[in-house]
C-alpha cells in the first residue's frame, strides 16, 4: 500500500463568505483565520459571542539549539487560560517551568498570522509573540522575574518562515458537518538568546530550529488527542523535524495534520497510532498501516497540567524526550530519526 495527500493551494478565508468551513490540507498560510464567521458550527444558531466562548485558540513553539528545548504557550480555551515557558537542557538533565494559569480576558491570542500580536504582561512574567509573516518572520520575547523560586528569565527569538524555503502544513480539519479546527505549523530555521539564571546562551541561526503551532478550532466535547513532535538538524546539518497527530477528525485519512519536514520540503504522512503500553512516563510506539512511520519514543522529563472544578476537567500530560526510529521520506527513501529530541501530549477536555 501506498499513502498520498496532495497539499493544495488555500483560498483566502478559513471560513468562505457563506459562512461554510474550507475543510482540506493547503501549502501556504490563510490571509483571513476567520473561524467565528462560521454558519451553524453547532446544531442550533448562536450568536458571535457564544461561538467566541466554544473557540479553544492557541499559539506554541517549540524551540531547540541542540542542547536546549523550548516550549512556549498562550493558551485560551475561553473557560480557562494559561500561558507557558518550559526550559529543559538536555546535557543537565534539568527543567525550568515557567507556568501561570490566568483570566482568558488577560491575554491575547493573534488573528492570522500578518502584522498580529499574541501575549500576556504582569509585573513578573511578561511573553509576546509578534507575528510578522509579511515580513517572513515570528519573534518571540520573554521577561519572567522573581517567579515561584524560579531563576529570572530573559528571551529573545526570531524563527524565519520563508514559504519558498520552509513549507508549512495548513490544515482545515472537520469534526463535524460545519464545524472544525484549523492549524499553521511549520519548521523553520531560529536564532536568539536565553538568559537563565545571569547565564547567556546563543541560539545559533546554523544550529537552532523552530516550530509554530497556530491553532484554533471548536473542538467537540470532551475533547480527546495523543500528539508527538520533535526538531533538529541531521549530522550532516539538514533541517529536520514532523508532526504527527490524533484526534477526533473525521476521515482522517484524507484530513490530518501529519507531516515530515526534511530540508525545507514537506511528505504528507498518513493517519497514525500511538501506544503506550506502560504509561504515558515509559515509552510510547508510533506507527501507521501503510510503514512510513514506524517511531519509538522515550520520555526523559514530564509536565502535568490537572484541572477537575466539577463541570470543567482537564489531564494533560506533556513528557519530553528522544526519538528513535525512522519516517519515510515521498522519494521512498527512510529518513532516520535518531535520538531527535522532542514532545508528546495525552490530552483531554471537557469543558
Amino acid at each position: 500500500m501506498t499513502y498520498y495527500r496532495k497539499l493544495q493551494t488555500p483560498p483566502a478565508e478559513v471560513v468562505n463568505t457563506n459562512g461554510r468551513f474550507n475543510f482540506g490540507c493547503y501549502n501556504a498560510p490563510f490571509t483571513n483565520v476567520n473561524l467565528l464567521n462560521a454558519q451553524k458550527p453547532y446544531a442550533l444558531p448562536l450568536p458571535r459571542f457564544v461561538k467566541n466562548l466554544q473557540l479553544r485558540e492557541w499559539q506554541a513553539f517549540q524551540l531547540t539549539n541542540g542542547r536546549y528545548f523550548i516550549m512556549v504557550a498562550i493558551y485560551n480555551a475561553k473557560k480557562m487560560a494559561l500561558v507557558q515557558f518550559i526550559v529543559y537542557d538536555k546535557e543537565q538533565n534539568k527543567k525550568w517551568r515557567y507556568e501561570k494559569k490566568v483570566a482568558p480576558f488577560q491575554l491575547q491570542v493573534a488573528q492570522g498570522l500578518y502584522n498580529t500580536q499574541s501575549g500576556y504582561q504582569s509585573n513578573n512574567f511578561t511573553l509576546a509573540v509578534l507575528n510578522r509573516l509579511e515580513q517572513e518572520r515570528f519573534e518571540i520575547s520573554a521577561s519572567i522575574k522573581d517567579f515561584e523560586n524560579l531563576p529570572n528569565l530573559e528571551a529573545n527569538f526570531t524563527g524565519f518562515h520563508s514559504v519558498a524555503e520552509t513549507e508549512p502544513l495548513v490544515s482545515v480539519l472537520p469534526f463535524a458537518q460545519n464545524r472544525g479546527m484549523y492549524t499553521h505549523k511549520c519548521l523553520m530555521p531560529a536564532q536568539g538568546t536565553l538568559l537563565l539564571d545571569g547565564v547567556a546562551t546563543p541560539f545559533a541561526r546554523t544550529n537552532s530550529a523552530m516550530i509554530i503551532d497556530d491553532h484554533k478550532g471548536y473542538y467537540p466535547y470532551p475533547t480527546r488527542y495523543d500528539w508527538v513532535t520533535a526538531l533538529g538538524h541531521t549530522p550532516d546539518g539538514v533541517l529536520l523535524g514532523f508532526n504527527l497527530t490524533r484526534n477526533q477528525a473525521l476521515n482522517p485519512e484524507q484530513y490530518n495534520e501529519n507531516c515530515l519536514w526534511y530540508n525545507g520540503k514537506i511528505t504528507t504522512l498518513p493517519p497514525v497510532t500511538m501506544q503506550r503500553p506502560n504509561g504515558v512516563k515509559n515509552t510510547w510506539y508510533i506507527k501507521d498501516r501503510y510503514g512510513m512511520v514506524d517511531l519509538s519514543f522515550t520520555p526523559v522529563a514530564h509536565t502535568s497540567v490537572n484541572m477537575n472544578l466539577l463541570l470543567l476537567a482537564s489531564r494533560y500530560e506533556g513528557p519530553y524526550g528522544f526519538f528513535n526510529g525512522y519516517i519515510q521520506h515521498h522519494s521512498g527513501n527512510k529518513i532516520a530519526i535518531d535520538q531527535l529530541f522532542g514532545m508528546g501530549e495525552q490530552f483531554y477536555l471537557r469543558a
